[in-house]
Formats: structure tokens, C-alpha cells, sequence
């Protein structure tokens, strides 16, 4: 089984440190969004999209992405890093473009992430210490349910 994750991490690389946990435990293979083009999305079972959440979406290169890309069923999961816990919300955006381009979402991972932005600049920033520990090891029993999920869904 291969799986590849696609991110796209600007400020803190908070996602890409979430998306390198799951490398750790699965057989994952992580690139950023700025060199998928060297991969054929076609040879991977599960695809995963990942990034941080501003004004409430992912960010809008990875929706770009997704928009132009093939519409052939595939399995694919998203996480985010984000700066509020509203994670399932968060997700939901880009959950329904997948699904729209025939995509079999598996999962949803969402967890805290280091953010400067805008008005929380002028206090340092929030969620200082995330992702943490908790946060790596909760994204790496995300990671084992999603091949969970793929093995049962797949043999149907």
C-alpha cells in the first residue's frame, strides 16, 4: 500500500511536522505542495491533503490543486493545523470538494498549531507549543485507522 500527502505549510510548517509523524509510523511518502509534480498521483492507494486553515479553509493553492485535478475515484484523507479547535468545520470546505471530484474521503484530522497571525502577533502568538507531543501521536493513530478504513473499504 502507498500512500502520498501533499501539503502545503507556510508559517510554522506546523502541518508538514503533523504529515513527517505520520511518515513515522505508516508507509507514507510527504511532499509539499510545490513538488507534487514530480509524482504520479496514479500510483498511490490513498492520497492525503493537508494544510493549515485560514479564514476557516485550507489553504487556497491545495484547493486549486484539488479543483484541477482528475475527477478518477480515489481514497484520500485531510488533516489541518489551525489556530482554533474548530477542526470538523474547518475541514468540512475542502471534505466536500473531494467528494465532489469522486474522491472516497477515509478520515479528518484536525489539531491545535503555533499561530502569529494578524492580531495574535501582538501577544506573541497562540498555541505556542503545538503540535505537541499528543498531537504527533494522535496524528499517528489518525494515520493507522485511515489504512484501517482503506483495507475494509477497499475490499468491498
Amino acid at each position: 500500500m502507498k500512500i502520498l500527502i501533499i501539503v502545503k505549510s507556510k508559517h510554522k510548517d506546523n502541518t508538514l511536522k503533523i504529515a513527517e509523524a505520520m511518515s513515522e509510523v505508516a508507509p507514507v511518502t510527504v511532499t509539499t505542495l510545490e513538488n507534487v509534480e514530480h509524482f504520479n498521483l496514479n500510483e498511490y492507494d490513498i492520497i492525503g491533503y493537508g494544510s493549515g486553515i485560514y479564514f476557516g479553509k485550507h489553504d487556497r493553492e491545495l484547493l486549486k490543486f484539488i479543483k484541477n485535478n482528475d475527477d478518477k475515484k480515489s481514497y484520500c484523507f485531510v488533516f489541518s493545523t489551525s489556530g482554533s479547535k474548530t477542526f470538523e468545520k474547518n475541514n468540512s470546505h475542502i471534505i466536500k470538494l473531494l467528494k465532489s471530484k469522486n474522491k472516497v474521503v477515509l478520515g479528518s484530522f484536525g489539531c491545535l498549531g503555533f499561530d502569529k497571525f494578524f492580531i495574535f502577533a501582538l501577544g506573541g502568538g497562540i498555541n505556542k507549543c503545538h503540535p505537541d507531543i499528543n498531537d504527533f501521536e494522535t496524528a499517528q493513530n489518525f494515520i493507522m485507522d485511515i489504512l484501517e478504513k482503506y483495507k475494509q473499504t477497499a475490499q468491498n
